[in-house]
């Protein structure tokens, strides 16, 4: 009942912030051409292929729907929003049967839990994030919290997943079974046998996986890592303000400090000290890696069912003895859930210009919300953009067996297009992610830092530079967008190797009227011609002429 009662709020929630990040879509790509039989590789000229992502389980789970033909919007969303559901059971699990909270403290625990905007925001985003929570909190409670002591079979198939999940699993394993030895020490009990076997077949199977990276891609980490490796006074600030913010947004994790000294009670230490534990060591981790750029805390979402395990025994502590204190513990809990809820909403209690002085971000011109970046990530997924560029080259015939086209968010664009991509931050593109950072290089939103300029491809002439979908566009504003294009080559130099094009889309293609693309001059084609046809299309486009929509 317990369950049942928590899950409602949690799916509703998920619900409404129910969306797919384009950074899913790169690890979609990968399963695609594994499924088509490519191999795990996003381009398909690159020997080496390269590695641009850091979730390998994750792209195997995600090759089997694309082997079966399913929706990739739904399917692996869905099996995110169940792992989700699994945490929930998990925690009260471990808060009534291992961790000796009442039911009402667990209850309570477990719905703030369910109602925090970042845990139900993560149950989809078609990432692991979910996933790795899971098989996180799985692994310890089969190392750490269980009352019989080390579950070697559970751990290691726990352990397993966690480091085929994620990149940095390995070092999150170590530090749970390092904790799980602390801990057990503490209660008086000797276990390193168990765990030193589970911590051997673990590490044997990653040593495996890790073989077997290395000489299918030549590198002992993901071109993610490189990609997004920069580490510096300046980004360590960027990452202590990731933090911050997310403190200062969501105000109820707050309570985790009186929540923290609740759990070095002395009947609790060894475990209280083994979950607290894990709540720092999440936010030592945000910092260190600089933050993230994606919405509300991505990174904090793993420990927030620690967070519920230290929110229970508060409560529990709260709630022991009369009719007063169980009315504080249930204020406190409401109080919990309503100050992190407030966020969801875009509602905040810090004002915006204290919260303002702690941006991490720097791809927008304006600061953004954690709401505000939700709605950006959920509006700027550019599948429609993906999508108009595979009608162009259908349409237009264009000259090379696959297409390349420069991008910055590569996700949607290259799996719904199949052009080969040229990415500006260099998760795909090796060469960027791996190049040396400049003192004088400015300080961008994590994850971005290697970021380079669109013109730094013309060495490779793609075949598309540029590509910009037009919404309900009237005609001559159409061809306004056009000539500044043009004048934009002109200004550059490149008007002898590239031309302006403008495709008027089909009249059931709901996301964009015209695509405007700066595209390679075809060989056989001269400049002059070229350019020609472009004034001719201009011209059409700005008097209005119906024959202007049908090129």
């Amino acid at each position: 009942m317990l369950f049942a009662a928590v899950c409602v709020p949690y799916v509703l929630l998920a619900w409404r912030f129910w969306f797919v990040t384009d950074d899913a879509y790169i690890s979609f790509r990968y399963a695609r051409n594994l499924a088509l039989g490519h191999g795990l590789r996003y381009n398909l000229w690159n020997q080496p292929p390269v590695e641009g992502y850091s979730n390998f389980l994750w792209v195997l789970v995600c090759s089997v729907f694309e082997f079966l033909r399913l929706d990739m919007t739904f399917w692996p969303l869905l099996v995110s929003l169940a792992c989700g559901g699994v945490v929930l059971w998990l925690v009260l699990h471990m808060l009534r049967d291992e961790l000796g909270a009442s039911a009402p403290a667990a209850g309570l625990a477990t719905l703030a839990l369910a109602c925090f905007p970042p845990f139900a925001l993560w149950a989809s985003g078609g990432l692991a994030t979910m996933p790795f929570t899971l098989l996180l909190l799985l692994l310890f409670e089969r190392l750490v919290s269980r009352r019989g002591g080390p579950d070697v079979l559970g751990g290691t198939l726990a352990g397993l997943g966690l480091v085929l999940i994620r990149i940095e699993g390995i070092g999150w394993f170590v530090v749970i079974v390092v904790i799980a030895a602390v801990s057990w020490r503490m209660r008086g009990r000797r276990v390193l046998r168990p765990l030193g076997i589970c911590l051997a077949i673990v590490v044997a199977g990653y040593a495996t996986y890790f073989a077997w990276r290395y000489a299918y891609y030549g590198l002992p980490l993901p071109n993610t890592a490189y990609a997004k490796a920069a580490l510096d006074v300046r980004r360590l600030g960027r990452g202590v303000n990731y933090a911050v913010t997310f403190l200062l947004t969501f105000i109820s994790p707050i309570v985790l400090l009186p929540a923290g000294a609740a759990a070095l009670r002395r009947n609790r230490r060894p475990l209280g000290l083994a979950v607290l534990t894990m709540v720092v060591a999440f936010v030592v981790y945000a910092i260190v890696v600089t933050g993230d750029f994606m919405a509300m805390g991505r990174f904090f979402v793993p420990a927030a069912p620690f967070g519920a395990i230290l929110l229970a025994w508060l409560l529990e502590d709260l709630m022991r003895g009369g009719v007063t204190r169980r009315v504080a513990g249930v204020v406190t809990c409401a109080a919990v859930i309503a100050f992190g809820l407030l966020p969801g909403w875009n509602v905040h209690v810090v004002p915006r210009r204290v919260r303002e002085r702690f941006r991490f971000r720097f791809n927008t011109r304006n600061y953004e919300t954690e709401f505000d970046r939700w709605q950006s990530q959920k509006r700027n997924v550019a599948q429609w953009r993906g999508r108009a560029l595979r009608i162009y080259a259908d349409r237009r015939g264009l000259h090379d067996p696959i297409p390349t086209c420069v991008a910055g968010a590569i996700g949607a664009v290259g799996y719904y297009s199949g052009y080969n991509i040229y990415d500006m931050y260099g998760l795909v593109t090796a060469e960027v992610g791996r190049r040396k950072l400049r003192a004088d290089e400015p300080l961008r939103s994590p994850g971005h830092d290697k970021g380079v300029d669109r013109e730094y491809f013309l060495k490779y002439t793609p075949t598309v530079w540029d590509a910009r979908l037009l919404g309900d566009t009237p005609q001559p504003l159409a061809a306004e967008v056009c000539r500044r294009q043009a004048e934009k080559l002109r200004d550059l130099h490149l008007a002898d190797r590239y031309v302006v094009d403008c495709l008027h889309l089909p009249d059931d293609f709901e996301h964009g009227e015209y695509l405007v693309v700066t595209v390679r001059i075809a060989s056989g084609t001269t400049p002059k011609a070229a350019w020609a046809r472009f004034r001719k299309l201009v011209r059409d486009l700005a008097a209005g002429r119906r024959g202007a929509k049908k090129r």
